[in-house]
């Protein structure tokens, strides 16, 4: 009898730059996964990657990309901000999220030397919604109580943090878990982003 062959394993492709072929491989499962009132548009993406410290994101599967993140650093550079981030419809429901969501992790604290990560999750009490606190949740990340509202869509969202530090840097320079000053980072990323 021959032994399962382990499961393979995700790789993590990051582009700092404009790509087109990256673009092209990516952008299908972004497209996909949010309808076109939700995601950023391709120029925006283009001028965030040209003009701030945000990066485009491939998970990769026997060369087939998987998934897909579009992120940055906060001001203060201890965060990666996950702006996006989604799974192929024809890789969903194999853990795909979840090992995407670790492989970021592991490549924002070797490569950046971030603290956490840091998402806004939607405040929305349907089953789906349930289920992406629950994902969220179960990668490690953990929720704020403050609601933040934008003014210019109706949904309220969270902050969820991700804390990378270990004991000592808990100690020394512990994360904020307030869920107002963590949606400061995040606003400040927006406007960068849609200033440029």
């Amino acid at each position: 009898m021959n032994p399962k062959p382990p499961p393979k394993r995700l790789q993590l492709r990051t582009s700092s730059e404009w790509n087109d072929d990256f673009r092209n491989r990516i952008f299908p499962i972004y497209e996909a996964s949010f309808p076109e009132h939700i995601r950023k548009p391709e120029r925006i993406v283009r001028n965030m990657l040209e003009g701030m410290d945000a990066f485009l994101h491939m998970g990769v599967l026997d060369d087939q990309p998987c998934s897909m993140a579009l992120t940055g650093l906060s001001a203060d550079r201890r965060l990666l901000i996950v702006d996006y981030l989604a799974v192929s419809p024809s890789f969903r429901k194999r853990g795909i999220g979840k090992q995407t969501v670790a492989a970021l992790a592991d490549w924002a604290r070797e490569n950046l030397k971030v603290s956490g990560l840091l998402i806004e999750a939607e405040v929305d009490n349907s089953e789906e919604g349930r289920n992406r606190l629950r994902f969220w949740q179960q990668c490690g990340f953990e929720s704020t109580e403050y609601v933040h509202g934008y003014i210019w869509i109706p949904e309220k969202y969270r902050a969820m943090l991700l804390d990378l530090q270990n004991e000592e840097e808990r100690q020394t320079h512990p994360l904020s878990r307030n869920g107002q000053e963590l949606f400061e980072h995040i606003e400040t990323f927006h406007k960068s982003s849609f200033k440029r």
